[in-house]
């Protein structure tokens, strides 16, 4: 079957023409059915290029015919050589050069842009030449990528939908149609998801755009394929009439492989590509093949029934020029549930990155051999975790990167990790910082949930959840049903190890200890330090996606921040509606100790930094979703806002001095004064970190720094006259008596009691306080005087202290003092106590 297969020109509606291609929709259809006459070829030399075919060079063709580079950005040009008969030569070598040699270096066909401007480059086989331009443009970091270009130029109604897809295609795989404008930094994904766009919509696109970009859906090798773009030179007209062989000319494949289950392609006249192509086929063989099929996976299925299979009914594996993303696992035929693949990979990964990407394919490969009950692309999130995950099983450590210091599948990690509050099957892009991976969706970095399930309960549960795919149209459920104790169980524990940062980062049980991965999980800041404040309060989060995590990370280092009170609003959706919500924490004490609390059935937990067991440094709260709904989606909203209060307000120790001073009606002299020296402290028990308070159900460290007994002395002296004798004693100091007063705060007034007397005090405001000291012993007071003035009589000290008569409270001032007078049946009351820090 006759077709023209002439490279079509831009396809703009605005300032370029798209050809209306006779029979298109023919061709079209051509293209994707490969209903061909099949015929036999000849195998190339297994390492040609070495010039000895030079001198029968005819006729020289290059591809792409044209570039347009960004500064940096690098391009590999591959050229077809001819004899007279028009039969493609394969062992020649090619000269280039550039003219002016300041814009671009050429070197074995690689292009890059050094310089703004405009270079010719021409490539020399025997007599045969060819040329073509290259136009080079500045770059900036800065500005958009080509993503964003696009995007922008669509929402802009610059540029319609299937010209979106094309341009996306042409950016993708440096074809020189795209137009200037819209010439952009292309940040690299794993997948190339425009190819995969492409194919799903190709029989809906308009016959002018199926000519334009009918060659990227046959097989790279083949006759017309993008990389195969054929030229109007007569001398190439074979080109014209496409015949089903194993490859087209200039292509070859590993010969005696490594591997009998993959066949490794690559281009003969593009330097390096073999030598890729031996290194990934021993690669497949040795590691990536095996290490996947003793897991117990099904093999790709074989694509002996297709059309056009490669020659062969290996699985094969194409080294592809100017990919710009990492990969693509492409079916054949129309069913979307199973199907044989073929794989393409870029030529210009290193060799550790080749592996990784060929392992993340081969992945693909083994998912599209089992027959899912529902579509596989309606499967996403979990095939592009599990072909992650792969990568690490396969290789435990595959560096890649500049000086190989990062592990290739955590330049997907950031996807995941910065995104935690964001549902397990979410495939939303943006999050992924790592320059490796900018434009992957955040299922890539997915990966963790298998890695988590895969070292805690072996990777026999990965395999189970692909395989329950067959019989699930849903993956959270096919998840739900494989994990021991189901995801209630599983994702709370998977949101804990998650965090990954100090302490879990420590432990035998983290990505840290697992993988050496050092990134921590995006979290809010919160510091909570009240900086000369007397109180602050933060609201955190009221809502939470189905399987999503939030972390909060709260530091203190303010003496100053005494009384702090944690509000769990989960607290009722967790022990009243029985929601899979968690709420855990990991604390630092001052010695630097950690410790683990679960809070999830606490409403209100506390701290008071001023005991030094409870000196929380930094606390990191996870709170963690493991409900879920079998099309994903959905969220939860806490019963309450959950929020974080601190104070000034002492709870631990107060100290420092009252005085009463008691001038009865009549009376000269000083009067009745004592002096005390006192100690408020709260009771050894009350002081350890796990302290739960009876009084005060479902809470933890509360309650016990609200009553505080006093210790200290007090000086009595009684100096005054009265109906003409003298009433004498000391000044004489004396202890305070056990169970001679106490002191009474209230930090927060949001706790709630059983205890009728508890709950009347919690109705006064935060911040109130009341106090009371007394001495009953008797004394004795020396009476001098007239002969009337008989003694000595007996007396008590009495009040030492009162704040208040049960009415109006005093409040803490802001400074977190105590201090304050009252006058109460004759006797002024006064005080100044400081709160205290246990050292």
């Amino acid at each position: 079957m006759a077709r023209r297969n002439t490279q079509a020109s831009s396809p703009l509606r605005r300032g370029l023409e798209m050809p209306v291609v006779p029979g298109a929709r023919r061709l079209a259809v051509c293209l994707l059915t490969f209903v061909l006459a099949c015929g036999s070829t000849t195998e190339p030399d297994p390492s040609p290029g070495g010039g000895g075919d030079n001198g029968k060079a005819a006729a020289l063709t290059l591809s792409p015919d044209g570039a347009t580079l960004l500064v940096g950005e690098s391009l590999t040009l591959a050229a077809l050589a001819v004899d007279d008969a028009g039969e493609v030569l394969e062992d020649v070598q090619v000269d280039w050069s550039a003219s002016p040699p300041g814009a671009v270096t050429v070197t074995g066909g690689r292009i890059e842009g050094v310089a703004v401007g405009f270079s010719v480059i021409t490539a020399r086989v025997g007599s045969a030449s060819a040329t073509l331009n290259v136009l080079v443009m500045p770059s900036d970091e800065s500005s958009p990528s080509s993503a964003e270009v696009l995007t922008s130029a669509h929402e802009a109604g610059l540029i319609n939908d299937e010209e979106l897809l094309a341009y996306r295609v042409y950016a993708a795989f440096g074809d020189p149609r795209l137009p200037l404008q819209y010439k952009a930094r292309v940040d690299p994904g794993f997948d190339a998801t425009s190819l995969e766009d492409l194919r799903q919509r190709f029989n809906d696109l308009s016959a002018p755009m199926q000519a334009a970009l009918g060659m990227y859906m046959l097989r790279p090798a083949d006759p017309g394929s993008w990389l195969n773009a054929p030229t109007p030179d007569a001398r190439l007209s074979s080109m014209e009439e496409p015949r089903c062989r194993p490859f087209s000319g200039g292509w070859s494949y590993v010969k005696d492989p490594a591997s009998s289950k993959v066949r490794v392609w690559y281009q003969v006249n593009v330097p390096g590509q073999r030598d890729r192509a031996l290194k990934l086929d021993e690669a497949i063989a040795k590691d990536i093949w095996p290490k996947l099929m003793a897991l117990g996976l099904k093999e790709p299925l074989t694509d002996e029934a297709a059309p056009c299979n490669g020659g062969s009914s290996q699985l094969d594996l194409y080294l592809v020029r100017n990919m710009a993303d990492r990969g693509l696992t492409v079916p054949e035929g129309w069913d979307r549930t199973q199907a044989a693949t073929y794989i393409l990979l870029p030529d210009n990964a290193d060799e550790n990155a080749l592996k990784g990407a060929a392992t993340h394919e081969l992945m693909h490969a083994i998912q599209w051999s089992y027959k899912t009950r529902g579509r596989q692309a309606d499967y996403g999130w979990i095939r592009d975790a599990t072909a992650n995950w792969a990568i690490d099983h396969v290789y435990g450590t595959l560096l890649v990167g500049p000086n190989q210091q990062q592990q290739f599948e955590h330049m997907f990690a950031g996807c995941f990790m910065n995104s935690p509050d964001l549902p397990l099957e979410s495939q939303n892009t943006g999050y992924c910082t790592s320059s490796g991976a900018k434009e992957a969706g955040r299922d890539y970095g997915a990966y963790l949930f298998f890695q988590f399930l895969a070292k805690k309960y072996g990777p026999s549960v990965v395999v189970a959840a692909l395989a329950k795919l067959t019989t699930e149209t849903s993956s959270l459920t096919a998840v739900d049903s494989v994990v021991p104790g189901n995801l209630e169980k599983v994702w709370p524990e998977f949101s804990k190890v998650l965090w990954n940062g100090t302490p879990i980062s420590t432990r035998a049980e983290s990505f840290k200890a697992w993988d050496n991965l050092k990134e921590v999980s995006r979290h809010s800041d919160l510091n909570a330090d009240l900086s000369g404040w007397p109180e602050a309060s933060d609201e955190l989060h009221d809502e939470l996606y189905n399987l999503s995590n939030r972390y909060y990370l709260i530091r203190f280092s303010d003496p100053g921040t005494r009384s702090v009170l944690f509000h769990n609003g989960w607290f009722k959706n967790i022990t009243e509606s029985k929601d899979p919500v968690k709420v855990f924490a990991f604390w630092k004490d001052e010695a630097g100790a950690w410790h683990d609390e679960d809070w999830s059935e606490y409403e209100y937990v506390g701290f008071c930094r001023d005991m030094q067991a409870q000196r929380a440094q930094d606390v990191v709260v996870v709170v963690s979703n493991a409900k879920f709904a079998p099309g994903g989606g959905g969220t939860l909203k806490a019963a309450e806002t959950p929020s974080l209060k601190r104070s000034n307000v002492g709870c631990w120790k107060y100290k420092g001095t009252t005085r009463s001073v008691l001038k009865g009606t009549g009376w000269s002299g000083r009067g009745k004064t004592l002096d005390a020296n006192v100690e408020f402290t709260v009771p050894g028990g009350f002081a350890i970190p796990d302290y739960d308070d009876p009084s005060f159900p479902h809470t933890k460290r509360v309650g016990g720094f609200m009553l505080m007994p006093p210790k200290g002395d007090f000086t009595l002296d009684i100096d005054y006259g009265s109906g003409g004798c003298r009433y004498t004693h000391g000044p004489a100091t004396y202890p305070l008596v056990d169970a001679g007063g106490m002191l009474l705060t209230n930090p927060f007034n949001e706790l709630q009691s059983p205890d009728p007397d508890i709950q009347d005090w919690l109705s006064h405001p935060s911040r109130a306080y009341t106090a009371a000291l007394g001495d009953a012993r008797l004394v004795s007071v020396s009476v001098t005087g007239g002969p009337d003035c008989r003694g000595p009589e007996l007396d008590v000290p009495g009040n030492i202290l009162l704040t208040d008569d049960g009415g109006t409270k005093p409040v803490v001032s802001p400074t977190g003092e105590l201090s304050g007078q009252f006058v109460h049946e004759g006797i002024n009351f006064s005080w100044a106590l400081q709160p205290q820090r246990e050292p």
